[in-house]
């Protein structure tokens, strides 16, 4: 299984410890993380900065097949082995619309350090300010 790649965010604490987490859990090689701070990596992805800023996004390479949100967390669930028991509900919460409500409810709270660089916009990522 080729791995997918998870932009996350680099400059957000919780964003960067569920990195460390995961990057534990993947014994398997199934995901490649990629700093969405890091310079350059929207326009290589071919999506808007403050989307990335806004949502965790996943690509698949093989398919070229793009998630977000709830359903980004779901498909990094379906690759773990130990998440595969958190699959059903995830996706279960993305169908009934209840997943992505409560995914933006968290992702707009969470800190960024540096500190003072969001707004009720977005997060610009770096050459984007």
């Amino acid at each position: 299984m080729q791995p997918i790649t998870v932009f996350y965010d680099g400059w957000c604490p919780l964003c960067t410890a569920a990195r460390q987490r995961l990057a534990r859990l993947d014994w398997l090689g199934r995901l490649e993380f990629v700093s969405i701070r890091d310079p350059g990596v929207a326009e290589r992805a071919g999506v808007a900065p403050e989307r990335l800023a806004a949502r965790l996004h996943v690509h698949t390479p093989r398919t070229g097949r793009w998630a977000e949100g709830i359903w980004a967390v779901a498909a990094i669930a379906a690759r773990l082995p130990l998440l595969w028991p958190l699959w059903p509900l995830l996706a279960l919460a993305g169908v009934t619309g209840l997943g992505q409500p409560l995914y933006d409810f968290i992702a707009r709270r969470r800190a960024i350090v540096p500190v003072g660089q969001c707004d009720e916009t977005g997060c610009p990522l770096p050459g984007q300010g």
